[in-house]
């Protein structure tokens, strides 16, 4: 909010979504979810008999950076289908960025690593083809300003 109490909230119309398949960065075309990581910490018993209180105690264990869906509109053929295929048949570990608006004409950037678990896609009569790609993060994320997005070829 801002010092008149107006919203600042913004729009994610220009999200970027890029990927690194084989060695090659594409941005993947047609996007209509960006999928993040939902990072969840291991919760670890250290309870004795001694614990105050007679309660259970816990410490922080292992985060595990979970799951999403990437969605968005099914080109057969386009180079975001075969990167995408490319991804899933080979079990790569995909580097990947997302580019969201930021304040002041910036990009607030996310990055990181992740697998494609599954892809599936809907052909609906008097509608839009459609692909759901299941992917799941692996290792830590990181986030950062950004004066612009990458400018690579590919997508549909």
């Amino acid at each position: 909010m801002d010092a008149q109490g107006n919203s600042e909230a913004l729009s994610g119309y220009g999200t970027g979504f890029f990927l690194t398949v084989g060695g090659t960065k594409i941005e993947i075309d047609e996007v209509t979810k960006v999928p993040f990581a939902e990072e969840t910490a291991d919760a670890i018993e250290v309870t004795h008999y001694k614990s105050p209180n007679r309660r259970k105690e816990y410490k922080a264990g292992m985060i595990e950076s979970g799951e999403d869906t990437l969605e968005l509109n099914y080109i057969p053929g386009s180079a975001t289908d075969v990167a995408i295929r490319t991804a899933h048949n080979t079990g790569e570990v995909c580097a990947y960025e997302t580019y969201l608006p930021a304040p002041e004409n910036k990009w607030w950037k996310v990055s990181g690593y992740l697998i494609v678990l599954a892809r599936g896609r809907a052909v609906p009569m008097n509608d839009r083809m459609t692909q759901s790609v299941t992917v799941r993060f692996t290792g830590a994320s990181a986030e950062a300003t950004a004066a612009s997005q990458p400018d690579v070829t590919g997508g549909a």
